[in-house]
Order: structure tokens, then C-alpha cells, then sequence
């Protein structure tokens, strides 16, 4: 029996976590008989292994959304992350080709309902945190700020140390809901 490789089942849950309301009916893993026909796409198992996810451009969100969310994957395999082969998404691809341009995708399909995401064989067995933010915590917060650098309590109260010279918030959020970024 086929299966997906840990990178896309994380990467899948991750989307799900954020978009929990989101369309499916453009998603999919396992090759389709035009796949099949075909006979070339990471949809194909290889070794039982499918190295490939679509997921539907729908996120039930701003129409804009899909683009922000293949933008920050595209980020994720710029800075690094070796386990993301290629990206197909509204006529453009984006690989280490170019060193993840977009460029023009000559393909039949031009993968405007859905984006695609295949995966090198380094996601096979690999399904950490992907760093979509990237801000480098890979891993999800914890809620004793084992990863947030600051120390939070396990009751949730901060210890934020402010510079003798400031009291007002980051300057790049402007609000009081980022009482982490004191500076």
C-alpha cells in the first residue's frame, strides 16, 4: 500500500492547522490514471513512497491566501529546506533551478485550483516542522517558551526584560499584542 512521505503529511497538517476550513476537493496525493498514463510524476509511488501533494488554492480565505502560502513555502526551500523538490503553482514553477525563481511553467495542467509540492526522497522520512514563518524555531511554541527565547512561565506569565532607556512597544507592530517584542 502506498503512502505519502512524512514531508507531505507534516506539510498537509500544518495547512490543515491553519486553513482547518478550507476546500479539498482539489487535494490529492496518490496518482490518478492520467498520471498513470503518463508515467512520470512524483504521484507515482516509488518504493511505495509518493513524493507528491496537491493542495486546493480555496483556502477559505482571502483569494490572495493560496499565493501567501506557496510564497512562504517557496521561502522555506530558499532558505534551506532540502526536503522541498519543486513547486507548481498558477502557470509559474519554482525550484532550486534558477534558485527558486518563478519562471513559466510549460506543463499541460497549470495548476490554478490547486498548488503542487513534490518532495525530494530526504522527505521520506522526514516529517519535522517545516519553518513557513521562517523565523529558525523549528518547531511549533511551546507554551514554557522553550523556543520563544523569552522565559514564559508555565502559568503563561512573562518575564520580559525592557533596557532601562524604553517602555514602548516594537516599533513594527505598534500594538499591544506583541508585548514580546519590547525594545
Amino acid at each position: 500500500m502506498a503512502k505519502l512521505c512524512k514531508a507531505g503529511q507534516q506539510l498537509r497538517e500544518q495547512i490543515d492547522d491553519d486553513y482547518p476550513d478550507r476546500d479539498r476537493k482539489s487535494d490529492g496525493w496518490i496518482a490518478d490514471a492520467r498520471h498513470m498514463a503518463k508515467g512520470t510524476s512524483d504521484h507515482i509511488p516509488q518504493d511505495g513512497i509518493v513524493r507528491a501533494l496537491d493542495i486546493d488554492a480555496d483556502l477559505n480565505a482571502h483569494k490572495e491566501e493560496a499565493y501567501a502560502l506557496v510564497e512562504k513555502i517557496r521561502k522555506c526551500a530558499k532558505r534551506g529546506d532540502k526536503r522541498i523538490k519543486y513547486i507548481i503553482y498558477d502557470g509559474k514553477i519554482m525550484s532550486p533551478i534558477m534558485n527558486w525563481k518563478r519562471r513559466k511553467y510549460r506543463g499541460t495542467n497549470p495548476h490554478r485550483s490547486h498548488f503542487h509540492i513534490s518532495f525530494t526522497t530526504l522527505g521520506d522520512k522526514n516529517g519535522s516542522w517545516f519553518d513557513l514563518e521562517g523565523d529558525k524555531q523549528n518547531g511549533r511554541i511551546e507554551t514554557d517558551g522553550g523556543n520563544v527565547g523569552e522565559n514564559i512561565r508555565r502559568d503563561g506569565s512573562l518575564d520580559i526584560p525592557l533596557s532601562r532607556t524604553s517602555t514602548r512597544l516594537h516599533t513594527q507592530c505598534g500594538t499591544c499584542e506583541c508585548v514580546a517584542f519590547r525594545d
